[in-house]
């Protein structure tokens, strides 16, 4: 099992390239950045279980969801979160479903952009 530890070393993850998340594509104020190895584990997570809004996520793409959508993709988040012993998806994921949940309660028609490489 040692030899599978460094998956779960929160330092392997700060070098790599980021995915970003926005609202309304403000790469500043309203984004969270997250690794692609990071992303690419909750977008295979997504596709075991055949959550649909996970698996629209791509890495080398751009993705924009709507309100409702969002509220999906936050649903999605905490199933995954449930169901998965994961400490580097339980430390990185409540950030991301904070600012989904901006999104959720604003006024306003925001967008989330998922912004990848």
């Amino acid at each position: 099992m040692d030899k599978y530890n460094r998956l779960f070393d929160l330092s392997r993850y700060k070098d790599e390239t980021d995915v970003c998340f926005s609202i309304n594509g403000d790469l500043e104020d309203n984004a969270y950045y997250l690794s692609e190895s990071l992303c690419s584990r909750i977008i295979y997570l997504g596709k075991a279980y055949e959550l649909h809004y996970l698996q629209l996520i791509d890495i080398y793409g751009d993705v924009k969801l709507n309100k409702t959508q969002v509220y999906s993709l936050i649903e999605e988040l905490f199933f995954i979160q449930s169901v998965v012993n994961d400490t580097i998806i339980d430390h990185f994921v409540p950030s991301l479903i904070e600012l989904l949940e901006k999104i959720t309660l604003s006024q306003n028609e925001d967008t989330l952009w998922i912004m990848g490489n």
